[in-house]
């Protein structure tokens, strides 16, 4: 049995048809705030979900549905404890276990209720993250909005992550915070602050990816030719890079340079390298050595467990492999649209940004799975446009 269900009491089970809910009264309150008005469906489809995601948890409570991830251990440790081990990072040690912990408390010290509060933050962050999307292109039709809660709804890693007590919940919420600030009215906001205040207690790497996402933003409000904004960059590309180069050495103790970034993914990799799912060593010297080796990099962050899933038996790691198949799906459908995908491109540079960055520090290929998970979210968007654009005669499906 998980270690987390160990310790379940009959009392939990009562309290979880009051938590669920409450959370479900989040939801649709958010919801019907941030969204685009659509009251009757989102009613349902919150209802649905959350239902859906309970037969989850009871049957993975007694078959093992859900994988048991290395880190859950520590995590649960942590939870029913209290106690953080002080060699963990400034995101285990303070941003877990000062949001974790109080919201275990409120759970009743139920793993049930916990989950359910994990669903809340996923679902939340997907909330904003739509908003922030149609906010940014000016989406009037529910269509878009509808696909996209579905899609997310069967993502494998929201489900997966959504039964497990690691971070993952609380960075889409930081996400999506995040985004939604960034598209307000007013540039300085509440939701922007607090998704920054997560993300720096949480993951501080994503400091540097919202620091970037900042200045494309501030760019393209110019307005500014295209040979204006190509000079602009020429221009201000010595700045930014000493500016992210301070923040990188800052945050993250790692200078931007070819022999800095080889260095740290190839003594990490020697930590994992037992695991038998660390990709092969780097050796970067130059700035046109990484260069070249980018485009590789890029893909096999983003289509990661594949291709390298064909050194390990996929099914002993089912659900990296139904997760890539899952983004794989979603790539397609991208291609369909490809067409239209130009008035999207502001958000195909979001994607691109946080693959490419993420790419250069990623060691471990099923970590990758895990970390792909924004991308994954923010490529949900344009996928739920193409549906809305190609697919108007099976909206019958979904009337009622």
């Amino acid at each position: 049995m998980k270690a987390y269900y160990e310790n379940i009491e009959f009392w939990h089970l009562i309290t979880l048809p009051i938590y669920f809910v409450l959370v479900y009264l989040i939801l649709t309150t958010f919801a019907k705030r941030i969204l685009i008005s659509d009251n009757k469906y989102i009613n349902l489809h919150f209802l649905g979900l959350l239902l859906f995601y309970l037969a989850i948890g009871l049957v993975d409570f007694k078959i093992k549905l859900i994988p048991y991830f290395p880190d859950t251990n520590l995590f649960t440790r942590i939870l029913e404890t209290g106690v953080t081990p002080h060699n963990q990072s400034i995101g285990v040690k303070i941003g877990y276990k000062f949001l974790a912990i109080p919201i275990y408390l409120i759970s009743l010290k139920s793993i049930f209720n916990y989950f359910l509060f994990n669903i809340l933050f996923f679902q939340l962050g997907l909330i904003f993250l739509a908003g922030a999307f149609n906010r940014t292109y000016g989406i009037q039709d529910v269509w878009v909005q509808r696909f996209y809660l579905i899609l997310a709804a069967l993502a494998p890693s929201i489900v997966v992550y959504s039964f497990t007590p690691l971070r993952e919940s609380y960075f889409v919420l930081a996400l999506g915070l995040f985004f939604y600030g960034m598209t307000g009215k007013y540039k300085l906001n509440y939701f922007l602050i607090l998704g920054v205040i997560l993300a720096g207690i949480l993951r501080i790497q994503l400091l540097l990816y919202f620091f970037i996402i900042v200045g494309l933003q501030y760019l393209v409000q110019l307005k500014l030719s295209r040979k204006m904004v190509i000079g602009l960059i020429l221009v201000l590309f010595p700045l930014f890079f000493v500016s992210l180069n301070y923040l990188s050495t800052s945050i993250l103790n790692i200078p931007i340079s070819p022999e800095s970034l080889s260095l740290f993914r190839n003594v990490q990799r020697m930590n994992y390298f037992e695991s038998g799912v660390t990709y092969p060593e780097v050796d970067w010297r130059t700035w046109l050595d990484l260069i070249l080796d980018f485009p590789g990099l890029f893909f096999q962050f983003l289509l990661a467990p594949f291709p390298v899933i064909i050194f390990i038996p996929f099914w002993t790691k089912l659900a990296y492999f139904a997760d890539g198949l899952y983004l794989l799906f979603l790539l397609f459908i991208c291609l369909t649209f490809i067409k239209n995908i130009k008035k999207y491109s502001l958000w195909l540079i979001y994607i691109g940004v946080y693959v490419g960055m993420s790419a250069f520090f990623e060691f471990h290929l099923l970590g990758a799975v895990r970390h792909r998970l924004p991308a994954t979210l923010l490529i949900l968007s344009i996928a739920a446009q193409a549906l809305a654009y190609y697919l108007p005669k099976y909206k019958w499906i979904f009337k009622y």
